[in-house]
């Protein structure tokens, strides 16, 4: 599809390093949830946050919905967040995650649907089930179960994983490259 809009090519760059900022807060939140790190998780959050909303303000679609919908989501989450340094309350975090990564399912499935890229599905559907488990898990009290821990460790790992196999096929795309259908 050619249109008429013309965005500079830096747009199109600015865009894609929000994935790949928001790529190394999801390592340092993996890596510090594994060893308990509270200060390397806060650090992973933020810079998790960050990409996210680098990536939302410079996403270009056709339907302006769809990314007020995601933008509206990321900045929600991160506001959220930022009332939960006060609050100190893990529900209240739970809960500003969830909404950025409600953004950021919407930036990767619209990734998913124009590219074709597999792993932006799979990223797209994961990100709601994440969130109902920690929820559920929360809801039961099991957050401190050892079992439990190590399980979620290694869905974050696969999930780290998916996410960097995205990133190297989306910094490999050709530049400014339109939907293809």
């Amino acid at each position: 599809m050619k249109t008429d809009i013309y965005y500079p090519k830096i747009y199109d760059i600015i865009y894609r390093s929000g994935y790949a900022i928001g790529y190394v807060g999801i390592v340092l939140f993996v890596f510090s949830y594994l060893f308990y790190d509270l200060p390397v998780f806060s650090a992973g959050i933020l810079i998790f946050y960050l990409g996210s909303l680098t990536s939302g303000i410079f996403l270009l679609v056709w339907k302006r919905e769809i990314k007020i919908f995601i933008l509206s989501c990321i900045i929600l989450g991160i506001l959220i967040g930022v009332g939960d340094i006060f609050l100190k309350n893990p529900e209240v975090l739970i809960i500003s995650i969830g909404l950025v990564l409600t953004g950021v399912a919407g930036l990767y499935g619209k990734e998913a649907h124009c590219f074709h890229f597999i792993e932006g599905w799979i990223l797209m559907w994961s990100f709601p089930i994440l969130i109902f488990a920690n929820l559920l898990i929360y809801g039961l009290g099991l957050q401190s179960n050892g079992i439990i821990h190590f399980i979620f460790f290694v869905i974050y790992a696969i999930l780290m994983l998916l996410a960097l196999s995205f990133l190297i096929k989306k910094t490999r795309q050709p530049s400014m490259q339109f939907c293809q259908d």
